[in-house]
């Protein structure tokens, strides 16, 4: 069978450099500038947007549709995998004004913001491969490959059969002053909060595993043999889950179907809209508390959103480190899609005058990246235009506030407007996302030359990828006993003979009497 390249080159074998790093994005609608020099349309602040339309009204209500925290978690590893913007180091930077009458920030300030880098003809750049090839489990060069990789084809762990430490980000470029001591992964990002690192710590397990089990199949492997194959496994299971069981949950009827073989005619590039907007919706569900749990439901630690970012290796370890991160995921209502933020996304306070604001960052990188308004990216997509803010949503709250702060239906920034477009049937996102998330996937799978099902496993091996979920991978590599079958759903997970805390949802009783690990 043939092996991925680390660097995503060599797949599409007529342009070879095809979604490999630090390539373009491609665009799906016309690039939306003030000028030719790639100046920023003018529109509301975007502090003044998150406040008013994001700020407004409750942020911590459920989704109805009852999917779990892992649906959030799952999308951003994911995200992780295929695209990471690439910063420009000459651009002058393109703060976001704080205004002094900010009601978090008193006074005034800024948000840092470096703008994105571009090609010769204004197209932003891709850091990361474009391919869904796990590379943030195992990086994009060799360089970092090398630093993760065991011996005997084996990855790197640390004590608990955890993601192995050392210096992170030595040079500052990351806004650390000093280097610190973190979690080591494919991705530089993997303690960017727990939820990453507990699924970045789980398929590591998972490449361990393999590794073992081929080995004791066929002792004659050398150690490259056993990590190639053993990547290309944990790389078809990722893939598998996210087409089998995340996306369905995500897009309902706009998912993606079986696949029906490589289409070299096929586009498989990431889409800047996908990237700097749609692919984006998982903010807007994030919980405002994390906590890990053990086997009974029972919290280890449970902190505060703003509190959990960038935990140390000791803290995330002590508070049931991965184990307990994976259960609680899968046991975590997610919030609703809606237009709304928790308020540690949005009100973060580093070192003053800086602010940092998740929804204001990414308003301000759609005018970065020249994206269109959402009525001008519908158009794109041959989908009607909105007439009246009241047509986006039936939200009282969202429609006044978008009324406020826009005036105009025609100059809602794609990411606020898509993230209030009311949510399609059987779905977790809007129309105007879903078409944008179902083509990007589309293309991306059916592109790629050495999609699993096209790579090579024999049948049997083919077989075992198909009917593993990420329910099963979780049961194998952590010292969880229970759990349910599918666990982007979620379930109250307590022991039996103990009260509900929710009685009207799905519950997942442990046995008082189970014998752990």
């Amino acid at each position: 069978m043939e092996f991925r390249s680390l660097d995503g080159s060599g797949n599409n074998l007529a342009e070879p450099s095809t979604n490999a790093i630090d390539t373009a994005f491609i665009r799906l609608a016309d690039p939306v500038f003030a000028d030719a020099d790639r100046g920023l349309v003018a529109g509301p602040n975007p502090r003044v947007i998150s406040n008013v339309v994001v700020g407004e009204g409750d942020a911590d209500i459920p989704n109805p549709q009852g999917l779990s925290g892992m649906m959030y978690a799952w999308g951003q590893f994911i995200d992780h995998d295929i695209n990471l913007t690439a910063d420009s180091r000459t651009a002058e930077p393109i703060f976001i004004t704080i205004p002094q009458d900010d009601p978090t920030f008193p006074g005034g300030g800024f948000i840092p913001m470096n703008r994105a880098a571009a090609d010769e003809y204004g197209q932003p750049i891709n850091a990361l491969s474009g391919w869904l090839d796990a590379s943030m489990v195992y990086g994009s060069s060799a360089e970092v490959a090398d630093k993760l990789r065991g011996e005997g084809g084996h990855m790197l762990t640390s004590d608990g059969n955890n993601l192995p430490v050392g210096l992170i980000d030595p040079t500052g470029e990351n806004g650390f002053s000093t280097a610190q001591i973190g979690h080591l992964a494919g991705d530089e990002r993997a303690d960017e909060n727990p939820s990453l690192t507990g699924l970045q710590t789980l398929f590591v397990r998972e490449h361990n595993y393999q590794v073992d089990r081929l080995h004791a199949a066929d002792p004659c492997l050398d150690g490259e043999t056993l990590y190639q194959m053993a990547r290309a496994i944990v790389t078809a299971e990722i893939a598998n889950v996210t087409y089998s069981e995340f996306l369905p949950h995500l897009l309902g009827d706009l998912a993606p179907g079986p696949w029906q073989g490589y289409d070299a005619s096929a586009d498989p590039r990431m889409a800047v809209e996908f990237a700097g907007a749609a692919y984006r919706f998982g903010h807007s569900t994030v919980s405002p508390e994390t906590e890990k749990l053990d086997e009974f439901g029972e919290p280890g630690g449970t902190s505060e959103l703003r509190d959990a970012f960038f935990q140390s290796p000791d803290l995330f370890a002590a508070d049931g480190g991965a184990d307990g991160m994976l259960r609680h995921l899968s046991a975590d209502l997610a919030q609703a899609m809606d237009a709304r933020l928790v308020p540690d996304l949005r009100n973060f306070l580093f070192d003053p005058p800086v602010g940092i604001d998740l929804a204001a960052i990414n308003i301000q990188r759609g005018r970065d990246l020249g994206l269109p308004h959402l009525n001008e990216m519908r158009e794109a997509l041959h989908l009607t235009p909105y007439h009246d803010f009241g047509e986006i949503t039936d939200d009282a709250g969202t429609v006044a506030a978008l009324r406020d702060v826009y005036g105009s239906v025609d100059q809602v920034d794609l990411w606020t407007g898509g993230l209030a477009e009311s949510v399609m049937p059987g779905a977790f996102v809007g129309e105007t996302f879903g078409v944008i998330i179902a083509d990007q996937f589309a293309r991306l799978r059916d592109g790629d030359r050495l999609w699993w099902e096209n790579q090579g496993f024999d049948a049997a091996t083919e077989e075992a990828i198909r009917h593993t979920t990420l329910s099963d991978l979780i049961l194998r590599n952590t010292d969880t006993h229970y759990l349910q079958d599918d666990v982007f759903t979620y379930y109250e997970r307590h022991a039996e003979g103990t009260e509900a805390m929710e009685p009207d949802l799905p519950q997942l009783l442990i046995p008082p009497d189970a014998v752990l690990a």
